[in-house]
């Protein structure tokens, strides 16, 4: 009979590599997708930014809370797919909603004052929503569900404040390029 413990060693280890293979391949093909959507690089890019950003303040994050208790192996993971897919998901709503303003005729900050008030608002309550969710996961008695629960709450929340504050930032540096 197998040692559970190395099968469960073994398919931590294979899973860990699957997700690295996955996340490969998954920047080129949404780094294309964005490009189709927005037709230039530098909107392309923005969100990818804000992804990595996200990704990168939130494992900071994580390491901080590894130090006080048990961390899962897929946290990381976890906190890589959702980092980045919540932050272009968030990216995008805002990025929109300021071209159209821009197109609508309004000055650059103007379009920037428009999106964050009315998309951004949105963006907060969508993300708050996640993390009220997951704050039930958090609450079980499951280590495994409370690491992953709090890795990808943090997550959201450094995606909700990157949308919000870094975003526009950006927006105004760079406005219509």
């Amino acid at each position: 009979m197998p040692d559970p413990a190395a099968s469960s060693a073994a398919a931590t280890l294979a899973t860990k590599n699957d997700i690295a293979q996955a996340e490969k391949w998954n920047f080129p093909i949404v780094l294309l997708i964005l490009l189709a959507v927005f037709g230039s690089l530098a909107a392309a890019a923005m969100p990818l930014l804000l992804g990595i950003c996200t990704v990168a303040v939130t494992m900071g994050l994580v390491f901080l809370l590894s130090m006080h208790m048990t961390m899962s192996v897929f946290v990381t993971s976890t906190v890589s797919m959702f980092g980045i897919a919540v932050a272009i998901d968030y990216s995008l709503f805002i990025i929109s909603r300021f071209r159209y303003e821009r197109q609508a005729g309004r000055e650059k900050l103007e379009a920037i004052t428009v999106a964050s008030n009315t998309t951004g608002r949105a963006v907060f309550y969508a993300g708050i929503t996640v993390v009220v969710s997951l704050a039930g996961m958090a609450l079980t008695d499951n280590p495994i569900f409370i690491a992953l629960a709090l890795g990808v709450i943090f997550v959201v929340l450094v995606a909700i404040v990157g949308s919000l504050t870094f975003l526009p930032a950006v927006l105004s540096v760079l406005g219509d390029n």
